[in-house]
């Protein structure tokens, strides 16, 4: 469902900062800020991806990361979609590559996790992945690791301007992963909850 109530709802506030309450038109909403905020950044990867202009940040001192035989082979075999996809690599020595770039929003911290996650998604299956899938998988990668976290307060403004670009993606229900991004209790189980009707 493409959800023109989406576009109605109006934030109230945190649970534990890390889920936002908000209300609309048919009642009450629960948003994970984490998943769907992915959904946001994991639809404008992908536009960037096909588009050839990925945001990319360029990193003061190269991450040098050690690869297995296997990790390495399939390195190799991605190397063109790793620079599609934000980032700026090259091999550096025996088994070792340097990373020069990430994708914009992905700290450093998580550099290194999603490089490996990548690899991992390109290996998996006896390499039958196919290039949509894998361009996929790397963008909910990547969507993951620059969103929003959960335990981060967020002003009012933040709040809305989540709720508004959640409201123009194309599948604001589920995140790239497939996990659901919003309860709803509409004003109809709310009020046989409280025994009104």
């Amino acid at each position: 469902q493409s959800l023109a109530i989406l576009s109605d709802l109006r934030p109230l506030g945190q649970i534990h900062d890390s889920f936002i309450v908000a209300v609309g038109r048919d009642g009450l909403w629960i948003i994970d800020q984490h998943v769907a905020h992915e959904r946001i950044l994991f639809e404008k990867v992908l536009r960037q991806q096909s588009e050839g202009r990925v945001e990319r940040q360029q990193l003061l001192m190269p991450i040098l990361l050690e690869l297995t035989a296997s990790q390495q082979i399939e390195y190799a075999r991605i190397a063109d979609e790793l620079e599609r996809a934000g980032l700026d690599s090259e091999p550096f020595g025996n088994r070792t590559i340097a990373v020069k770039a990430a994708p914009a929003g992905v700290g450093p911290a998580d550099i290194e996790k999603l490089v490996f996650e990548i690899l991992e998604i390109g290996d998996g299956e006896l390499r039958k992945v196919s290039l949509g899938d894998l361009r996929r998988g790397m963008a909910a990668s990547i969507a993951c690791r620059a969103a929003i976290k959960i335990n981060m307060r967020l002003d009012h403004s933040k709040m809305e301007w989540l709720l508004a670009e959640l409201a123009a993606t194309q599948c604001p229900m589920s995140c790239p992963h497939g996990r659901p991004i919003a309860l709803r209790y509409s004003t109809r189980d709310i009020l046989k909850s409280f025994h009104r009707i």
